[in-house]
């Protein structure tokens, strides 16, 4: 499996994928070209430990202050997927993974007042650990579980992105 990290494939590589997927008389998955590789394949490991390495590598952008949106983007990803794990398969850690997820939105908050990213000892604590119970819960669960759980999260910013976009219309129609 390529890494998540990977430039995106090129267009020859697209072709190959689907002249491969002709030969083989095999019927592309969501449009033209996609093939789906089984759910039990997982990352190899050089790919496991960029998952788990990058985001505490961000988290010290914080505390060196040359951390941006991007870096908070990527932990808060990290955290809403690791709290999704925690309440299917982990319950006994959901409360750090909730004052993780509070921490990286107290940075988040402090960003908007005063234009700067920081972050407080506490906060770096509850989110350092949080991050590191992701990552043991990275290696414990199955892709399938991993999978569905980034779904859960990915399907959330959307119902908040949509729903953001009806009362933003909502306030130009009022003013």
């Amino acid at each position: 499996m390529s890494s998540p990290f990977a430039p995106p494939p090129s267009a020859r590589e697209l072709r190959r994928k689907l002249e491969r997927t002709a030969k083989r008389g095999l019927k592309p998955q969501r449009g033209a070209g996609h093939i789906k590789l089984p759910i039990t394949i997982r990352f190899n490991e050089k790919d496991e430990q960029d998952l788990q390495r990058k985001p505490h590598q961000m988290l010290k952008g914080f505390r060196t202050g040359e951390a941006d949106e991007g870096d908070w983007n990527a932990i808060t990803l990290r955290l809403n997927w690791g709290k999704v794990l925690s309440v299917a398969h982990f319950p006994d850690s959901v409360p750090q993974a909730e004052a993780g997820i509070e921490a990286i939105r107290a940075i988040k908050a402090r960003h908007e007042r005063t234009g700067k990213w920081g972050i407080s000892q506490p906060e770096y604590d509850a989110i350092d650990w949080a991050l590191a119970h992701m990552d043991g819960m990275q290696q414990m669960c199955t892709r399938r579980e991993l999978r569905d759980a980034l779904e859960v999260v990915y399907t959330a910013n959307e119902y908040l992105r949509a729903v953001g976009e009806i009362e933003d219309r909502l306030d130009r129609a009022c003013s």
